[in-house]
């Protein structure tokens, strides 16, 4: 696993400089897999021009950032195609463009991916490459440091404000998002009954003005509102990917069946993925990812530099994938379980 920050010290990041000539080795590591990546193969080296155009769909954030990071550093291009990034603001709507072939590839939460395949008439959709997954700190269930919530398992019956995001309309007895199931499940390890919890779906900078003002007794973040709140004062209860969602697969890279196994495509799906390996190895070290996040996902130079990175995996593991899967089919956002491995392009 992977963690990426720089500058605040909590016990979910001090992990990360418990040993800095390991990190240095690991670094070195990825250094070297990030240069045989850009020599070796087809698409290794080769033309920056006359490449087929590949357009992806996307909502500019900290979890496609080496998408970004892959286009300005000319991967795509070395790697023989052109691609095109279409930014949307919601993935259902990425969803759409792509069943309507308006895009090629959509990065997308997996939580809209699996529903939409669990609900879709026909397995329609295709994974080509694990995206970014979770790591300490990026998913937080926080309070106030006045608060008389002190332990996660004093959260039953409480109302916790929830991002408003990436909600899949699940049915109404079970989380309405992957970032809610996830806490959901920690939640249980804790002992809480989580039918009594009332999620109240808001924009994530409003979750962060309740909490502060003591309209709510505890949100539930992501990244960067994780360090927005952390500036305003508040203080995490707990890591909602941790224990048996620790390490969870939160988005990826996906495209429709028709698109990706037609042969014709076969050169660009492999060229997709080479280039988007190589971006993750180069953002094994916080500074390349840091560098576009400004421009791409809107951040200050400042959030770019302090937020807390999740990771972005250097292969996509099947059973790995799976996991997230499996705990939306568990948390009953969809009813039966879908087999991740048949769905993933080799």
């Amino acid at each position: 696993m992977r963690l990426l920050q720089a500058g605040i010290t909590t016990p979910a990041r001090r992990s990360a400089r418990a040993n800095p000539v390991r990190a240095l080795a690991i670094s070195m590591a990825v250094i070297g897999l990030a240069a045989s990546l850009a020599g070796c193969g087809p698409f290794g080296s080769g033309s920056a021009s006359g490449g087929q155009v590949i357009k992806v769909a996307a909502i500019p954030g900290i979890d496609n950032a080496t998408l970004e990071l892959a286009k300005q550093d000319g991967l795509f291009a070395h790697a023989g195609i052109d691609v095109k990034i279409v930014r949307y603001s919601s993935v259902s709507s990425e969803l759409s463009a792509l069943s309507g072939g308006s895009v090629n590839i959509a990065a997308g939460d997996y939580g809209d991916l699996f529903t939409a395949q669990a609900t879709a008439g026909s397995k329609i959709y295709t994974i080509l490459a694990d995206g970014y997954d979770a790591a300490p700190g990026v998913l937080e269930i926080m309070t106030m440091p006045t608060s008389k919530l002190t332990s996660p398992s004093q959260l039953g019956g409480q109302e916790i404000g929830a991002p408003d995001t990436e909600l899949v309309g699940a049915p109404t007895d079970a989380p309405d998002s992957l970032a809610i199931a996830s806490a959901t499940s920690v939640l249980q390890g804790y002992g809480v009954n989580t039918a009594s919890v009332n999620w109240k779906t808001m924009s994530q900078q409003q979750e962060v003005s309740y909490l502060v003002a003591g309209k709510l007794p505890a949100i539930l973040v992501t990244e960067p509102y994780v360090y927005e709140a952390q500036k305003a004062g508040a203080v995490e209860l707990l890591d909602a990917c941790s224990g048996a969602t620790d390490g969870l697969p939160l988005s990826g890279y996906f495209s429709t069946r028709a698109w990706s196994q037609n042969k014709d495509n076969a050169s660009a799906v492999t060229a997709f993925e080479s280039a988007i390996m190589q971006a993750d190895a180069k953002a094994a070290l916080p500074g390349p990812v840091q560098a576009v996040l400004p421009s791409y996902a809107g951040l200050t130079s400042q959030e770019a530099a302090l937020v807390t990175l999740g990771v972005y995996p250097l292969s996509t593991i099947a059973a790995s994938i799976q996991r997230t899967a499996d705990l939306m089919n568990t948390e009953g956002m969809i009813r039966y379980q879908i087999n991740v491995a048949a769905m993933i392009v080799r």
